[in-house]
Protein backbone atom coordinates (compact mmCIF):
# COMPACT_ATOMS: atom_id res chain seq x y z
CA UNK A 1 0.00 0.00 0.00
CA UNK A 2 1.50 3.46 -0.95
CA UNK A 3 1.78 5.57 1.66
CA UNK A 4 -0.44 8.88 2.22
CA UNK A 5 3.03 10.98 2.78
CA UNK A 6 4.19 9.15 -0.45
CA UNK A 7 1.34 10.52 -2.33
CA UNK A 8 1.14 13.54 -0.66
CA UNK A 9 4.88 14.38 -1.85
CA UNK A 10 4.19 13.21 -5.10
CA UNK A 11 1.08 15.51 -6.02
CA UNK A 12 3.61 18.45 -4.55
CA UNK A 13 6.39 17.67 -6.65
CA UNK A 14 3.79 17.11 -9.65
CA UNK A 15 2.47 20.27 -9.08
CA UNK A 16 5.45 22.35 -8.45
CA UNK A 17 7.32 20.70 -11.71
CA UNK A 18 3.88 21.83 -13.54
CA UNK A 19 3.78 25.22 -12.30
CA UNK A 20 7.52 25.57 -13.26
CA UNK A 21 6.51 24.45 -16.46
CA UNK A 22 4.08 27.06 -17.04
CA UNK A 23 6.16 29.80 -15.92
CA UNK A 24 9.25 28.70 -18.28
CA UNK A 25 6.18 28.39 -21.44
CA UNK A 26 5.01 32.30 -20.23
CA UNK A 27 8.70 34.12 -19.85
CA UNK A 28 9.70 32.48 -23.51
CA UNK A 29 6.47 33.32 -25.00
CA UNK A 30 6.87 36.85 -23.40
CA UNK A 31 10.75 37.08 -24.68
CA UNK A 32 9.57 35.40 -28.12
CA UNK A 33 7.08 38.39 -28.28
CA UNK A 34 9.38 40.91 -27.81
CA UNK A 35 11.22 40.56 -30.96
CA UNK A 36 7.67 41.11 -33.13
CA UNK A 37 7.21 45.39 -32.43
CA UNK A 38 10.13 47.53 -33.40
CA UNK A 39 10.07 50.32 -31.49
CA UNK A 40 11.07 53.63 -33.09
CA UNK A 41 13.71 55.98 -31.06
CA UNK A 42 14.52 60.46 -31.69
CA UNK A 43 18.13 60.60 -31.47
CA UNK A 44 19.19 64.11 -30.73
CA UNK A 45 22.94 63.87 -30.87
CA UNK A 46 23.95 67.60 -31.74
CA UNK A 47 25.34 69.99 -28.99
CA UNK A 48 22.86 72.46 -28.86
CA UNK A 49 18.97 71.35 -27.54
CA UNK A 50 17.90 74.01 -30.50
CA UNK A 51 18.14 70.85 -33.04
CA UNK A 52 14.96 69.55 -31.11
CA UNK A 53 12.75 72.60 -31.81
CA UNK A 54 13.83 72.43 -35.34
CA UNK A 55 13.14 68.65 -35.53
CA UNK A 56 9.28 70.01 -33.85
CA UNK A 57 8.90 72.52 -36.52
CA UNK A 58 9.65 70.93 -39.13
CA UNK A 59 7.44 68.07 -38.38
CA UNK A 60 4.70 70.37 -38.50
CA UNK A 61 5.56 73.10 -40.92
CA UNK A 62 4.87 72.55 -44.54
CA UNK A 63 7.82 73.78 -46.71
CA UNK A 64 7.03 75.66 -49.83
CA UNK A 65 10.83 75.55 -51.20
CA UNK A 66 13.64 73.08 -51.12
CA UNK A 67 15.38 74.81 -48.15
CA UNK A 68 16.62 73.08 -44.91
CA UNK A 69 15.91 74.43 -41.20
CA UNK A 70 18.93 75.04 -39.54
CA UNK A 71 20.33 75.92 -36.56
CA UNK A 72 22.91 78.10 -35.18
CA UNK A 73 23.73 78.89 -39.27
CA UNK A 74 24.38 75.27 -39.59
CA UNK A 75 21.90 73.58 -41.83
CA UNK A 76 20.18 70.43 -40.22
CA UNK A 77 20.49 66.79 -40.89
CA UNK A 78 18.45 63.56 -40.17
CA UNK A 79 19.39 60.08 -40.51
CA UNK A 80 17.68 56.93 -40.67
CA UNK A 81 19.44 53.82 -38.83
CA UNK A 82 19.00 50.10 -38.92
CA UNK A 83 21.35 47.35 -37.96
CA UNK A 84 21.53 43.78 -37.01
CA UNK A 85 18.87 42.45 -39.08
CA UNK A 86 20.42 38.99 -39.16
CA UNK A 87 18.38 37.35 -41.12
CA UNK A 88 16.71 35.02 -41.07
CA UNK A 89 16.00 35.70 -37.26
CA UNK A 90 14.42 38.43 -38.08
CA UNK A 91 10.89 38.69 -36.39
CA UNK A 92 9.36 42.10 -37.12
CA UNK A 93 6.62 43.16 -39.80
CA UNK A 94 9.48 43.91 -42.34
CA UNK A 95 6.59 46.12 -44.17
CA UNK A 96 6.19 48.40 -41.75
CA UNK A 97 9.69 49.42 -41.22
CA UNK A 98 10.02 49.94 -44.33
CA UNK A 99 6.70 52.24 -44.19
CA UNK A 100 7.93 53.97 -41.65
CA UNK A 101 11.58 54.70 -42.81
CA UNK A 102 10.07 55.82 -46.17
CA UNK A 103 7.17 58.30 -44.42
CA UNK A 104 10.21 60.23 -42.29
CA UNK A 105 11.99 62.72 -43.75
CA UNK A 106 15.15 61.63 -43.64
CA UNK A 107 18.91 63.11 -45.73
CA UNK A 108 19.87 59.28 -45.71
CA UNK A 109 19.43 55.74 -44.17
CA UNK A 110 22.49 54.20 -42.50
CA UNK A 111 22.53 50.35 -41.94
CA UNK A 112 25.52 49.39 -39.54
CA UNK A 113 26.48 45.78 -40.95
CA UNK A 114 24.86 42.13 -39.60
CA UNK A 115 22.35 42.16 -42.26
CA UNK A 116 22.46 38.38 -42.18
CA UNK A 117 23.08 35.67 -39.44
CA UNK A 118 24.04 33.39 -41.93
CA UNK A 119 24.16 32.19 -45.50
CA UNK A 120 20.68 30.93 -45.47
CA UNK A 121 19.52 34.53 -44.94
CA UNK A 122 21.15 35.47 -47.74
CA UNK A 123 17.92 35.33 -50.22
CA UNK A 124 15.34 36.74 -47.96
CA UNK A 125 18.04 39.81 -47.22
CA UNK A 126 18.29 40.61 -50.56
CA UNK A 127 14.82 40.85 -51.38
CA UNK A 128 14.50 43.09 -48.56
CA UNK A 129 17.05 45.58 -49.60
CA UNK A 130 15.36 45.59 -53.34
CA UNK A 131 11.96 46.10 -51.53
CA UNK A 132 13.80 49.03 -49.32
CA UNK A 133 15.52 50.43 -52.26
CA UNK A 134 12.55 51.03 -54.21
CA UNK A 135 10.24 52.24 -51.48
CA UNK A 136 13.30 54.84 -50.51
CA UNK A 137 13.93 55.63 -54.34
CA UNK A 138 16.45 58.58 -54.70
CA UNK A 139 17.28 58.29 -51.08
CA UNK A 140 20.92 57.19 -50.35
CA UNK A 141 21.25 54.01 -48.28
CA UNK A 142 24.70 53.36 -46.91
CA UNK A 143 25.57 50.15 -45.22
CA UNK A 144 28.88 48.69 -43.58
CA UNK A 145 29.21 45.05 -43.18
CA UNK A 146 29.52 42.91 -39.75
CA UNK A 147 30.97 40.18 -38.22
CA UNK A 148 28.00 37.28 -39.37
CA UNK A 149 28.19 39.07 -43.02
CA UNK A 150 32.12 38.57 -43.15
CA UNK A 151 32.15 34.91 -40.86
CA UNK A 152 28.90 33.27 -41.11
CA UNK A 153 28.28 33.87 -45.22
CA UNK A 154 31.61 34.49 -46.48
CA UNK A 155 34.08 32.78 -44.27
CA UNK A 156 36.06 35.44 -44.29
CA UNK A 157 37.05 34.98 -47.68
CA UNK A 158 38.38 38.40 -49.39
CA UNK A 159 36.66 37.16 -52.86
CA UNK A 160 33.15 36.01 -50.96
CA UNK A 161 32.97 38.75 -49.55
CA UNK A 162 33.80 41.21 -52.27
CA UNK A 163 31.27 39.26 -54.26
CA UNK A 164 28.46 39.48 -50.85
CA UNK A 165 29.42 43.21 -51.86
CA UNK A 166 27.79 43.29 -55.44
CA UNK A 167 25.09 40.96 -54.63
CA UNK A 168 24.11 43.98 -52.22
CA UNK A 169 24.97 47.07 -54.40
CA UNK A 170 22.87 45.34 -57.34
CA UNK A 171 19.32 46.00 -54.69
CA UNK A 172 19.09 49.03 -55.75
CA UNK A 173 21.46 52.48 -57.52
CA UNK A 174 20.92 54.07 -54.38
CA UNK A 175 22.56 51.30 -51.81
CA UNK A 176 26.33 51.85 -51.74
CA UNK A 177 28.39 49.46 -49.62
CA UNK A 178 31.27 51.63 -47.77
CA UNK A 179 34.62 49.42 -47.11
CA UNK A 180 36.58 52.61 -45.12
CA UNK A 181 35.78 54.69 -47.90
CA UNK A 182 33.82 57.90 -48.08
CA UNK A 183 31.00 59.33 -49.70
CA UNK A 184 29.82 62.72 -49.85
CA UNK A 185 25.38 63.62 -49.86
CA UNK A 186 24.76 67.08 -50.64
CA UNK A 187 22.01 68.64 -48.16
CA UNK A 188 18.98 69.81 -50.25
CA UNK A 189 18.52 73.14 -50.77
CA UNK A 190 21.92 74.30 -48.88
CA UNK A 191 25.62 74.36 -49.76
CA UNK A 192 26.65 71.90 -47.25
CA UNK A 193 27.28 67.64 -47.32
CA UNK A 194 27.47 64.73 -44.86
CA UNK A 195 30.69 63.37 -45.22
CA UNK A 196 30.02 59.64 -44.52
CA UNK A 197 33.42 57.42 -43.54
CA UNK A 198 31.84 54.10 -43.64
CA UNK A 199 34.43 51.56 -42.05
CA UNK A 200 34.82 48.01 -42.93
CA UNK A 201 34.35 45.34 -40.20
CA UNK A 202 36.63 45.03 -37.49
CA UNK A 203 37.49 41.53 -37.60
CA UNK A 204 38.71 41.49 -40.97
CA UNK A 205 39.83 45.10 -41.57
CA UNK A 206 43.09 47.33 -41.53
CA UNK A 207 42.90 49.71 -38.53
CA UNK A 208 45.81 51.98 -41.14
CA UNK A 209 42.82 51.96 -43.40
CA UNK A 210 39.79 53.09 -40.40
CA UNK A 211 42.19 55.92 -39.68
CA UNK A 212 42.86 57.23 -43.21
CA UNK A 213 39.09 57.15 -43.83
CA UNK A 214 37.79 58.72 -40.63
CA UNK A 215 41.10 61.09 -41.56
CA UNK A 216 39.82 61.62 -45.02
CA UNK A 217 36.03 62.25 -44.66
CA UNK A 218 36.96 65.22 -41.73
CA UNK A 219 39.95 66.52 -44.25
CA UNK A 220 37.10 66.81 -46.83
CA UNK A 221 34.23 68.13 -44.64
CA UNK A 222 33.90 72.09 -44.27
CA UNK A 223 32.56 73.85 -41.69
CA UNK A 224 29.29 73.62 -42.44
CA UNK A 225 29.39 70.31 -43.89
CA UNK A 226 28.26 67.01 -41.40
CA UNK A 227 30.66 64.59 -40.55
CA UNK A 228 29.38 61.19 -40.22
CA UNK A 229 31.11 57.82 -39.25
CA UNK A 230 29.36 54.38 -39.50
CA UNK A 231 30.56 50.91 -37.82
CA UNK A 232 29.11 47.86 -37.00
CA UNK A 233 31.38 46.59 -33.97
CA UNK A 234 31.89 50.19 -31.66
CA UNK A 235 34.84 48.74 -30.47
CA UNK A 236 36.44 50.29 -33.60
CA UNK A 237 36.31 53.98 -31.48
CA UNK A 238 38.81 52.74 -30.04
CA UNK A 239 41.11 52.06 -32.70
CA UNK A 240 39.82 55.71 -34.63
CA UNK A 241 39.23 58.01 -31.34
CA UNK A 242 42.34 60.07 -31.99
CA UNK A 243 41.03 60.71 -35.05
CA UNK A 244 37.81 61.64 -34.51
CA UNK A 245 39.09 63.98 -31.20
CA UNK A 246 41.75 65.46 -33.07
CA UNK A 247 40.30 66.13 -36.40
CA UNK A 248 38.70 69.70 -34.41
CA UNK A 249 35.30 68.57 -36.19
CA UNK A 250 32.20 67.17 -34.65
CA UNK A 251 30.92 64.03 -35.89
CA UNK A 252 28.64 61.63 -34.84
CA UNK A 253 29.26 57.95 -35.15
CA UNK A 254 26.66 55.11 -35.84
CA UNK A 255 26.99 51.87 -34.42
CA UNK A 256 25.82 47.94 -34.06
CA UNK A 257 26.67 44.76 -33.09
CA UNK A 258 25.48 44.63 -29.22
CA UNK A 259 21.87 43.91 -30.16
CA UNK A 260 21.49 46.43 -26.92
CA UNK A 261 22.25 43.11 -24.67
CA UNK A 262 19.85 40.71 -26.52
CA UNK A 263 18.65 38.91 -23.51
CA UNK A 264 18.81 41.09 -20.34
CA UNK A 265 21.47 39.71 -17.97
CA UNK A 266 22.21 41.57 -14.26
CA UNK A 267 26.11 43.02 -13.45
CA UNK A 268 26.45 43.21 -17.44
CA UNK A 269 27.31 39.42 -17.31
CA UNK A 270 26.79 39.13 -20.91
CA UNK A 271 29.61 40.92 -22.07
CA UNK A 272 31.70 40.67 -19.01
CA UNK A 273 31.72 36.99 -18.80
CA UNK A 274 30.42 35.51 -22.31
CA UNK A 275 32.42 37.74 -24.71
CA UNK A 276 35.02 39.51 -25.60
CA UNK A 277 34.14 43.15 -26.64
CA UNK A 278 35.98 45.96 -24.76
CA UNK A 279 33.90 48.78 -25.19
CA UNK A 280 30.17 46.83 -23.72
CA UNK A 281 32.75 45.80 -20.96
CA UNK A 282 33.23 49.35 -20.43
CA UNK A 283 29.60 50.19 -20.14
CA UNK A 284 28.74 51.02 -24.27
CA UNK A 285 26.46 48.83 -24.77
CA UNK A 286 23.23 50.36 -26.03
CA UNK A 287 22.19 54.72 -26.86
CA UNK A 288 23.73 57.71 -27.09
CA UNK A 289 27.41 58.15 -25.51
CA UNK A 290 29.98 60.85 -25.86
CA UNK A 291 32.66 58.33 -25.54
CA UNK A 292 35.67 61.17 -26.95
CA UNK A 293 35.83 64.82 -27.67
CA UNK A 294 33.75 66.30 -30.61
CA UNK A 295 31.77 63.07 -30.98
CA UNK A 296 28.79 61.38 -30.32
CA UNK A 297 28.24 57.61 -30.70
CA UNK A 298 24.81 55.88 -30.75
CA UNK A 299 24.59 52.60 -30.20
CA UNK A 300 21.10 50.89 -31.83
CA UNK A 301 19.62 47.80 -30.32
CA UNK A 302 18.93 46.40 -34.01
CA UNK A 303 16.12 44.57 -35.27
CA UNK A 304 17.21 41.55 -35.34
CA UNK A 305 18.26 38.65 -33.01
CA UNK A 306 21.54 36.41 -33.07
CA UNK A 307 21.97 33.03 -31.74
CA UNK A 308 18.27 32.44 -29.67
CA UNK A 309 15.15 33.52 -31.33
CA UNK A 310 14.46 35.92 -27.94
CA UNK A 311 14.82 39.42 -26.33
CA UNK A 312 14.41 40.08 -23.02
CA UNK A 313 14.76 43.87 -21.74
CA UNK A 314 15.47 45.27 -25.53
CA UNK A 315 12.95 45.56 -28.22
CA UNK A 316 13.95 45.64 -31.99
CA UNK A 317 14.53 49.21 -32.78
CA UNK A 318 14.45 51.84 -35.57
CA UNK A 319 16.55 54.85 -35.00
CA UNK A 320 16.19 58.89 -36.35
CA UNK A 321 19.54 60.53 -35.54
CA UNK A 322 19.42 64.48 -35.55
CA UNK A 323 22.22 66.47 -35.64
Amino acid sequence: MISPLLISTAAYVSTLAAGIIAAVIVAVTACYLQTKKFKVTEVFADRSAKAKKTLKKRKKDTHTSDAEPSYGGTPYCRIGHLSDLHFPMVSVNLGDVIYRIASEDCDALAITGDLCQNAKGKPAMLDFMRTLSDALEGLPILVVLGNHDCTHVCGKDPKKIAEYVKEVESCGRNIKVLRDETVKIRLKGTDASILAAGLDELCIGDDKKHKKAVSEAAAEASENDKLLILMHNPDLMEVVKDEISGCGKYSVTLAGHTHGGQVYMPFNFEFNVLRDDRMPRKGYVYGLYEYCENNKLYINCGLGQSCLPLRLGTAPEIAFVCF
